[in-house]
């Protein structure tokens, strides 16, 4: 074999050995970013004191899907009973969305309560939207504005 026939060889495994280790990287890349552990980023929290509970209130989404928050309850003196499907209700530029509330979470009783509260009604960007949890000793209230 000749001088440049061998360079022309080395330089052909060079760049397929090259192109093969960058695919292999962005396949690992790919991977990792859809089997990422991360929560999603949040729109905001609120915390509010509903008499002698406090309720945090954590947007996860307010789009055309509907809205997800996070809300725990936390107390010391009551018993935590409330069926939150009922007692939650959520407002959508000042009107009702008319849409029950599903929890995935805790259930009533206790002192502390955490879960996922989520409403199918499409919520449309620069909306305003309100949480309104009752059946507490007062209402627990959450406004944000959809991104």
């Amino acid at each position: 074999m000749t001088a440049p026939a061998t360079r022309n060889r080395r330089t052909v495994l060079v760049a397929a050995g090259t192109a093969l280790l960058l695919l292999l990287a962005v396949a690992v890349w790919i991977w990792l970013s859809r089997n990422s552990d991360t929560q999603p980023e949040s729109l905001g929290t609120r915390t509010v004191s509903a008499g002698a509970v406090d309720v945090t209130m954590t947007a996860m989404s307010l789009d055309a899907d509907g809205a997800q928050f996070q809300v725990t309850f936390d107390t010391h003196t009551i018993d935590l009973d409330t069926d939150l499907p009922d007692a939650a209700e959520l407002r959508v530029n000042g009107q009702p969305s008319g849409d029950p509330g599903v929890w995935n979470g805790d259930r009533p009783g206790g002192h502390h309560r955490e879960g996922t509260l989520t409403f199918e009604s499409d919520v449309p960007t620069g909306a305003t939207v309100e949480l309104r949890i009752t059946g507490l000793p007062q209402d627990a209230v959450g406004t944000w504005s959809a991104p």
